[in-house]
């Protein structure tokens, strides 16, 4: 089994591209963390997207007078969505989320839909979090989203593919979408502790007919951080400098632990 840890940038942009032509039609349709955002955020306020991908978060956000810089490393995301997001007023930042260097400060940062995950070294988990602990104004808040510990996270268990959704494309094809999740065991890289860390290969898979019968698949392998619990972002918040307000474990704001979601909202401790 191939190691997580020496997963390199162009390997990330090669799945991404795969990703990438149907990632709206894949998460298009998900509004919730959305709405949990725009009441979270004031009109007038700055917000920044780490991570923002194809303007999923960012878009709503400007259009609802959210004043919103999305950065996002990927040219195949951004090439998805760029031209929407500036159309909405978006800055749109192409950069690395691990050492950005804004002129600018904000009132709110955002890892929105599991974008923390991707981060998958302690290196790059606490680099990131002092980027967005640099670009916080005075009194500015931080959000993190995140999926729920879950028991299959740490099992090793078979990789099973199984079907998530099937769909009509905006040229009509009919797309189906398998996915499945193995946990990587071999791992040689890093440090002893960022080999103690649980991390996941998904596998993402989009079948799209067309009205010929032809089928296009396209076909995308990346690692993802998992069994990320409420205990240890908060070490890694206070590392950088920054302490925990509110957890919760839903875009409803259930409890933590009581939802499939792990989310915080945190501020600068200084």
């Amino acid at each position: 089994m191939d190691d997580p840890l020496n997963w390199s940038g162009d390997d990330q942009e090669r799945a991404l591209r795969a990703i990438a032509p149907w990632y709206d039609l894949d998460f298009g349709p998900l509004s919730d963390d959305v709405a949990m955002l725009l009441e979270l955020t004031g009109p007038g306020q700055r917000v920044l997207e780490l991570g923002a991908g194809s303007g999923r978060i960012a878009v709503p956000l400007a259009l609802n007078d959210r004043s919103v810089t999305a950065v996002d490393s990927s040219d195949a995301m951004l090439g998805v969505g760029q031209d929407r997001m500036r159309e909405a007023g978006v800055d749109v930042a192409p950069g690395d989320m691990r050492c950005l260097r804004l002129d600018a400060q904000f009132d709110w940062v955002v890892f929105g839909l599991s974008t923390f995950q991707h981060l998958l070294s302690r290196k790059d988990q606490l680099a990131s979090l002092r980027v967005a602990e640099r670009h916080l104004a005075d009194g500015g808040r931080l959000v993190i989203d995140w999926t729920a510990p879950r028991p299959d996270d740490i099992e090793p268990s078979p990789a099973i593919i199984h079907q998530e959704w099937v769909r009509q494309s905006e040229a009509g094809e009919v797309v189906t979408k398998s996915a499945c999740q193995e946990l990587a065991l071999d791992r040689y890289y890093g440090d002893a502790l960022d080999r103690a860390l649980p991390i996941a290969w998904i596998t993402y898979q989009y079948d799209a007919t067309e009205d010929t019968g032809r089928v296009r698949r396209s076909l995308a392998r990346f690692p993802l951080r998992v069994n990320l619990n409420a205990g240890e972002m908060a070490g890694l918040l206070a590392v950088c400098g920054l302490r925990p307000l509110d957890w919760y474990g839903s875009w409803d704001y259930a409890p933590a632990g009581d939802g499939e979601r792990l989310i915080v909202v945190a501020e600068s401790a200084s």
